[in-house]
């Protein structure tokens, strides 16, 4: 792979895999009981995650997300240091608790395709999620709702667009 490209996936993925997620400060006892806790859990249904993302924005540290309803499009950006990216694509789940990202992410001069994808497991209103390749669980939603859930920055609306429009015009 193209090294700017590699930069460009490497951009995205870390944006995604590494948004803020409570596992990043957790000691690995913590992490081990909160694996065990999902393990137990049950995978959740498309339609329960559709009905979490749907007409949402994930933001990251560095960008966000959008999961539009209409026709399940994609829209994202990234930026890493004085690199700005975004993605457009489509998202769907599964009954076995996955939501996944399909999408070309394009920075100036290079675009390449990724796939991304999180696992999500409930019980008692808890939800468990963790990305599918690797990575740890953690506690994406407690009940009831802490401050610091990653749940939290799914915000209602459309809060890429104007942002993604932005980046597309530079690198024309």
């Amino acid at each position: 792979m193209h090294p700017i490209r590699s930069a460009i996936a490497a951009a995205a993925l870390s944006a995604l895999f590494l948004a803020d997620n409570a596992s990043a400060a957790a000691t690995s006892h913590v992490e081990d009981a909160t694996a065990k806790l999902a393990a137990a859990a049950s995978p959740m249904a498309a339609g329960a995650l559709e009905k979490l993302y749907s007409n949402r924005t994930w933001k990251w540290k560095t960008g966000g997300g959008f999961f539009s309803s209409d026709r399940k499009r994609f829209t994202a950006w990234s930026r890493d240091g004085r690199t700005w990216s975004y993605a457009d694509g489509r998202w769907y789940t599964t009954d076995g608790g996955k939501l996944c990202m399909r999408a070309v992410w394009t920075s100036k001069g290079s675009s390449v395709g990724n796939i991304t994808c999180f696992l999500h497991r409930e019980k008692h209103g808890v939800v468990y999620q963790k990305p599918s390749l690797g990575g740890k669980w953690y506690v994406f939603r407690h009940k009831p709702v802490q401050r610091d859930d990653e749940v939290r920055k799914l915000v209602k609306g459309d809060r890429v667009s104007k942002e993604v429009s932005r980046i597309k015009a530079v690198h024309q």
